[in-house]
């Protein structure tokens, strides 16, 4: 979930910065620019969405009887602009590492539940306020006035032009300035827009790219307004001062409106668009932002999502295999004395599940060989002398773990053995030894490597140079604190060091060899 968050986030600065460049190329040409802010925040939810999970199924115009061509939209991205990738190419992750994919969907769902509320209140604030306001006309033109809100375009069904007070002491062609201004708004329905748009941040609270395309948009629609009112032939020079007028006033703000109060520098850029003349070679700049916006669109939607094929299992082509050639791979195969691997079939899909972790799609390359596509991990299924599975292999980090087949009723005494052992919350007998043992051969010159397995064993030496000077920089142990068991039955302990603090997952086989371990260093 994390680093599917990650791929949103720079899909949306790709977006955002694609609607800039095609900003700039509007202005060069004298054009509207607002509708590139509003299909930024719509690409920035729709692109990760559906590329993460719509596939297309293509007719076959010319044989009705062949079989039709699935296309996955994620598997036509590519993988050298998947954040998924530069996050996970280098990282080795525990099978009993913490997953926090719940706490983030909850977290997601009470940002978007608040975000919702605070705007169903505004809402309704505002309308409760909008029954006090005293109904007037100003030149002819009904609007509602106010003590210190406005100039602006307030409601959603029924909008209408709000003015403070102050307006009403305005000379008159300061004040007709301030009507165009808002009749502008009303007529192109940019508080309709604008209420979308906000509308829209309910979905992805968390995207921080949105909220800053959203005060993007917010500009965009007050320069476009400025360009329509000048087209209508309004002065300039009345236009401007107007502007500054208004912006002298200290406005209240109302949040979701469309109106003519704005930021001091925001109001510089506006007169400075107002009265900008076109550039020596503004055609040829309009070429060249035009072109880089329409490239960066493109790259957004070429970034893999996460559940995209990585470039290490690029190689391996997926095969198709019916159900009931997969049915024959479901079952239990133990992969050490905690841990099973559950394989299950979900309708055509086969599904690889490890304990304590969640069920991962596997795919298969040929008639007994699968492949992982969120990790680079490949099981090969081992088959008996009458052709029945007995086995399977996880080939995963240069090691090749075997897992016999088991019955149900082994792999159910595995599990509770595991569950009681969570349930009990005691140290494994020797673990913490183990650990000692282990801490001291990584920080000596001659590693001893028969205190672990041969896949620990291997693993250590391919990360020797980090995990050494690691230890060596922690310095002499000075006390070991068990913390508990982890859901998936590994040992928790908490080192202090001479020069810090470290925490550690140990699991040992019944022997007393180190069968796995992860360690993190504590700030």
């Amino acid at each position: 979930m994390l680093v599917w968050i990650i791929y949103v986030i720079f899909v949306s600065l790709l977006l955002s910065v694609a609607a800039a460049a095609a900003e700039r190329r509007a202005h060069l040409r004298g054009k509207t620019s607002r509708w590139y802010w509003m299909f930024a925040l719509v690409a920035s939810l729709l692109i990760p969405t559906v590329i993460s999970s719509v596939s297309i199924e293509l007719p076959n115009i010319f044989n009705s009887q062949s079989i039709q061509k699935v296309i996955v939209l994620r598997e036509a991205t590519s993988n050298y602009l998947s954040p998924f990738l530069w996050a996970t190419e280098s990282l080795v992750v525990p099978s009993g590492y913490p997953n926090f994919d719940g706490v983030i969907q909850q977290l997601w769902l009470w940002l978007s539940v608040f975000l919702l509320c605070v705007l169903i209140v505004s809402g309704a604030h505002l309308l409760w306020r909008k029954q006090r306001w005293k109904k007037s006309t100003l030149l002819t033109t009904p609007v509602l006035v106010t003590e210190d809100i406005g100039p602006a375009v307030v409601g959603l069904i029924n909008p209408h032009i709000v003015i403070p007070q102050w307006v009403i002491e305005l000379p008159a062609a300061q004040q007709q300035a301030i009507l165009d201004h808002e009749q502008s708004h009303l007529d192109a329905g940019d508080p309709r827009l604008l209420t979308v748009a906000i509308c829209l941040l309910v979905f992805m609270p968390w995207n921080i790219p949105l909220w800053w395309q959203l005060h993007r948009l917010r500009g965009a629609i007050e320069v476009d307004c400025d360009a329509r009112v000048l087209s209508k032939g309004q002065s300039v020079t009345n236009y401007g001062e107007t502007l500054i007028a208004v912006a002298q006033r200290h406005s209240r703000y109302i949040g979701a409106v469309a109106g003519m109060s704005e930021s001091q520098s925001f109001l510089e850029k506006r007169i400075k668009i107002m009265i900008s003349k076109p550039a020596k070679w503004w055609r040829l700049s309009a070429i060249v932002f035009g072109l880089a916006s329409v490239a960066l669109v493109a790259a957004a939607a070429q970034v893999s999502p996460p559940n995209a094929t990585p470039t290490a299992s690029g190689t391996q082509k997926e095969i198709s295999l019916s159900a009931s050639e997969l049915e024959q791979f479901t079952g239990y195969y133990k992969l050490s004395e905690t841990a099973v691997m559950t394989i299950s079939l979900n309708g055509n899909q086969l599904l690889s599940q490890l304990t304590g972790q969640q069920a991962i799609e596997i795919y298969p390359e040929s008639a007994t060989k699968f492949f992982v596509k969120v990790v680079n991990a490949q099981l090969s299924f081992i088959l008996g002398e009458q052709g029945d599975v007995t086995a399977l292999v996880l080939h995963q980090n240069g090691a090749n773990m075997n897992a016999p087949r088991i019955d149900a009723a082994e792999a159910e005494q595995i599990n509770s053995a595991l569950a009681e052992k969570v349930k009990n919350q005691q140290p494994t007998p020797g673990t913490e030894q183990a650990l000692r043992k282990l801490i001291a051969t990584l920080a000596s010159e001659s590693p001893d490597y028969s205190i672990m397995s041969e896949v620990m064993a291997k693993a250590t030496k391919e990360q020797w140079v980090g995990l050494h000077g690691g230890a060596i920089a922690l310095g002499a142990v000075q006390s070991v604190k068990f913390d508990g068991i982890s859901d998936d039955g590994w040992d928790l302990y908490e080192v202090k060091h001479e020069n810090g603090r470290s925490d550690w997952r140990i699991i040992t086989s019944g022997d007393g060899i180190i069968t796995g371990a992860w360690v993190t260093k504590k700030p």
